[in-house]
């Protein structure tokens, strides 16, 4: 019944986009992942993406930013390539997210391209929203899931995610000196890492001389966290009208008001 659900198919720029579910993923995935992400903060599902649609969507997202280096994000990229709505809907994926979140959950932010480059410096070392506007001792729920679609190979020179694993049961911020506890996250192209929202973590450096990184980040919310409407930009109407009925519940939160 799981192997049923969780292959599915997306078109961008009239090219079949497939994702791929290996036997390993849906007789263990789910199991490993969540019991993963309980101990540790963290979870890699490998290769769900097939290899060559990750390369059009990472081809796609770097025509459309800027080509200064450094590392370069695009906030509500569903707005640019709609088709990553798909992505977001992944079956696997909201499996795993409701277990934590329990439905019905939300998108957050709309899809960020985040775009590491040759050369980039690392990030700061954070949890994510809303903690730090909730008080210390944080819960040991997520009020937030994260995901991070690696349309690129994530290597440790690279830039790859770092984080520093079980610190989302500290129930606290990262504070200076806790950096030294971090891993880089390294995963395949087509693979996709979910963290607990309060794991601490940041883009690490990339200090290769020709390879980039390039992840779409997708936040999930439960129902019991509101984002603000100028926290990410809003998802257009004229796109959202043209998205399935999972798709359309999943965005109903961060979409433009109809215009009466």
């Amino acid at each position: 019944m799981i192997v049923n659900i969780i292959c599915e198919f997306i078109m961008i720029h009239q090219t079949e986009i497939k994702t791929v579910c290996p036997e390993v993923h849906v007789l263990n995935g789910i199991e490993s992942c969540i019991a993963h992400i309980e101990a540790r903060g963290y979870y890699v599902l490998e290769k769900l993406l097939d290899p060559d649609s990750a390369d059009r969507i990472e081809q796609c997202a770097r025509h459309l930013m800027p080509q200064d280096g450094g590392y370069v994000k695009m906030e509500g990229s569903l707005n640019h390539i709609p088709e990553l709505a798909q992505i977001c809907a992944h079956p696997l994926v909201l499996r795993v997210a409701e277990h934590f979140l329990s439905p019905p959950i939300y998108l957050a932010n709309n899809v960020a391209m985040m775009w590491c480059q040759p050369g980039s410096a690392p990030g700061d070392l954070h949890a994510d929203w809303p903690l730090g506007t909730v008080p210390e001792p944080y819960p040991p729920w997520p009020m937030l899931l994260q995901t991070m679609w690696m349309l690129t190979d994530f290597t440790e020179d690279n830039g790859a995610t770092r984080m520093v694993p079980g610190s989302h049961l500290s129930g606290r911020m990262p504070r200076k000196g806790d950096e030294s506890e971090e891993i880089a996250i390294t995963g395949s192209k087509g693979s996709v890492l979910i963290w607990h929202g309060a794991t601490w973590h940041r883009n690490g450096p990339n200090t290769s001389l020709d390879r980039h990184r390039m992840g779409a980040n997708i936040a999930y919310i439960p129902s019991f966290i509101h984002r603000s409407p100028d926290s990410w930009p809003l998802v257009k109407r004229d796109v959202y009208e043209k998205l399935s009925g999972r798709l359309k519940g999943l965005l109903e939160r961060s979409v433009e008001i109809r215009e009466a």
